[in-house]
């Protein structure tokens, strides 16, 4: 990988800038979860079967559905935004291969005062590409090591499915 590939900090929003975005202007809660299959079915189509089940704005957020749930603190929305919203390419954008495993055991959810789930990012940490609710959600400018980064609030919330412990 070239230097121009690397991610690196390239924008400099402030913590305020980056919450006035939706979702994040929206989720009085943030929570991260992972869920392991349990329907003998390919790794990962248990979650998305959850969270495509999921009515946005009228389901309600339980954690008995996932393996582990973690809430973020500020501290840590403040570290996920930035790296969602001030990390990118050094210069050019860096291509990648389109690998096919997509396989997410991860997800990161948003939920309003009521804990109504109001979007949803699912991860999938191996193959590095994600999936959310809305075409207002994402995780912003593609560069591999965004993910590791995001692998480390996983980590620090004690998520350990998806993270550090796969099927």
């Amino acid at each position: 990988m070239d230097k121009n590939g690397t991610c690196t900090k390239t924008k400099h929003f402030s913590a305020r800038q980056r919450l006035e975005h939706f979702p994040f202007s929206a989720a009085k809660h943030i929570k991260l979860i992972s869920l392991e299959n349990n329907n003998g079915i390919r790794t990962g189509s248990e979650l998305m079967a959850h969270l495509d089940a999921i009515q946005l704005k009228r389901d309600c957020f339980n954690p008995l559905f996932y393996t582990e749930v973690a809430t973020l603190n500020k501290v840590q929305i403040n570290r996920l935004t930035n790296i969602i919203y001030n990390y990118s390419y050094k210069k050019k954008p860096f291509t990648f291969g389109d690998l096919k495993c997509y396989e997410p055991r991860n997800a990161i959810l948003f939920l309003d005062n009521n804990d109504t789930i109001i979007g949803f990012l699912e991860i999938c940490f191996e193959c590095h590409h994600f999936r959310a609710s809305s075409e207002a959600i994402s995780l912003g400018t593609y560069c591999a090591e965004k993910y590791n980064m995001l692998q480390s609030i996983f980590k620090d919330g004690h998520i350990e499915y998806g993270i550090s412990k796969t099927d």
